[in-house]
């Protein structure tokens, strides 16, 4: 058996506005279920040249949506009994797949069902963003009031520690992808720490400084969803409120559920995508009492006519039609001479 987490992930806002009715979670599982019955490309590409891919499983009782990171090229390498190796034996055309599993449950909760490769939770954002100029804000659901304290935290200490094996720059994005990446150059045993701290010299605005840098460090750790690859990440510092020193666990505090998988079956596309739907609708049902508790009843009817219909390309797409249209209405209005003072033209978002 080998072991995979289910995170919870939370949409809190939608558009730059904090979304307080439910997320049209079923109007984008219809539209991508239409797109790949249209044969429509769903591809996207984000800004790092990551190349992702969604598709619709399943609509009850909660959508299910596969979202995959496609590869052509780095492929890893097929070896035989002997240890010969061989290219991957895939046919002209044919990608890499490598999938994370994403439910939408109540509350605006998302279960995330990862892999060592699929794509992180934040993905997901880049992908409804560049599809369907939807832009989700996502952040982790976290246990108790940790994120009451980490509000008030003053903090003066961060650390965290992994396997040396599991280095790797994919784990992150920006600052800390580099520290990583350089980091699995260095060593490929025992174990890796880093530690920040504003230390002990320099003046109060320093130390002010040093402090927003690190908090701003923490949350960029912390919207990676990857922090179960780590083995320890604790925050420490001084509570504003109370004056008393706190020592925040991340790693215990974040909201993971661990699962055991069959890998033979994991490998069979069809089981195991009914494997993940199965275990994702028991993660939504063994957590609904936690998130009623912890989380807002959410009232209301989703706005489905916020989720539009995919288009070939994306919202990239979608925008270059729009300038070549104003462009061209520019050019005919010159030469049909109709300018009028305070006249233009207004993209419409529909």
């Amino acid at each position: 058996m080998a072991r995979r987490s289910v995170q919870f992930w939370r949409f809190e806002q939608l558009n730059g506005e904090e979304l307080s009715r439910p997320f049209p979670a079923r109007r984008l599982a219809e539209v991508l279920k239409k797109a790949q019955e249209a044969g429509t490309d769903r591809h996207f590409t984000s800004v790092d040249g990551t190349v992702m891919l969604a598709q619709a499983v399943a609509s009850s009782p909660y959508p299910v949506l596969l979202l995959d990171r496609v590869r052509d090229t780095n492929l890893p390498s097929v070896g035989d009994a002997l240890g010969r190796r061989k290219a991957l034996p895939l046919a002209p055309g044919d990608h890499l797949l490598e999938t994370t599993y994403f439910a939408f449950l109540k509350r605006n909760v998302i279960a995330v069902l990862t892999s060592g490769n699929g794509p992180r939770a934040s993905r997901m954002g880049e992908y409804l963003e560049g599809m369907l100029g939807l832009e989700p804000t996502l952040v982790p659901v976290v246990r108790e009031d940790i994120e009451e304290i980490l509000t008030r935290l003053e903090v003066s200490r961060f650390e965290f520690a992994l396997p040396a094996e599991r280095l790797s720059g994919k784990l992150m994005e920006g600052e800390w992808a580099d520290v990583l990446d350089s980091a699995s150059r260095l060593m490929n045993q025992g174990t890796f720490r880093i530690s920040l701290s504003v230390g002990r010299t320099g003046s109060a605005e320093d130390k002010r400084r040093i402090r927003e840098r690190i908090q701003r460090l923490i949350d960029l750790f912390r919207q990676a969803g990857s922090v179960e690859h780590f083995d320890y990440v604790v925050a420490e510092g001084k509570d504003s409120l109370t004056g008393d020193r706190e020592v925040v666990d991340l790693l215990k505090e974040r909201f993971i559920s661990h699962v055991e998988v069959d890998p033979d079956l994991f490998n069979d596309p069809q089981k195991s995508t009914a494997e993940a739907i199965s275990i994702l609708n028991k993660q939504a049902m063994d957590n609904e009492a936690f998130f009623a508790k912890t989380l807002p009843d959410l009232r209301g009817t989703p706005d489905s006519s916020l989720v539009p219909d995919i288009v070939a390309g994306g919202m990239a797409a979608v925008r270059a039609a729009l300038a070549a249209a104003v462009v061209n209405a520019g050019e005919a209005g010159q030469t049909a001479g109709e300018h009028q003072d305070g006249a233009g033209h207004e993209l419409v978002r529909g």
